[in-house]
């Protein structure tokens, strides 16, 4: 059993803060170097890209909209036709993951339905299409 320790439980503590201090110090002194200002930018930006590249993203091509009451929805049969709010020669919409990108025409490829660009909607227009 001690009956006088070296130091107090208080002066302990105090030790350990000043100790963290120190280190924390110097450690902050570190000089840092920073590279130039945009040198790299390009490479570093289609690097970033090139690992995006095979990502698989939904797209659709929206014909136009029709809103009908659930009672409607459950009387369709083949051979019903719903109304859309496009007229046929308007352009349809090119949704990417949802958000309209391009608008375009519709075309035959091949036996199968295609898309032919005719105008890519610019930020403003995407903007304009979330709200």
């Amino acid at each position: 059993m001690v009956d006088n320790p070296p130091f107090s439980e208080s002066d302990w503590g105090a030790t350990k803060v000043a100790q963290a201090g120190a280190e924390l110090a110097a450690a902050a002194v570190q000089p840092v170097a920073f590279g130039q200002l945009g040198a790299g930018l390009k490479n570093d930006t289609s690097r970033n890209l090139d690992l995006l590249l095979d990502v698989e993203i939904p797209i659709a091509v929206e014909v136009g909209r029709a809103q009908m009451s659930l009672e409607d929805v459950l009387k369709l049969v083949p051979g019903s036709v719903i109304a859309l709010d496009k007229k046929a020669e308007e352009p349809v919409d090119l949704r990417v993951n949802g958000k309209l990108v391009a608008r375009g025409e519709v075309v035959l490829v091949d036996d199968c339905y295609g898309l032919r660009i005719t105008q890519i909607v610019d930020a403003q227009g995407r903007i304009e299409s979330l709200r």
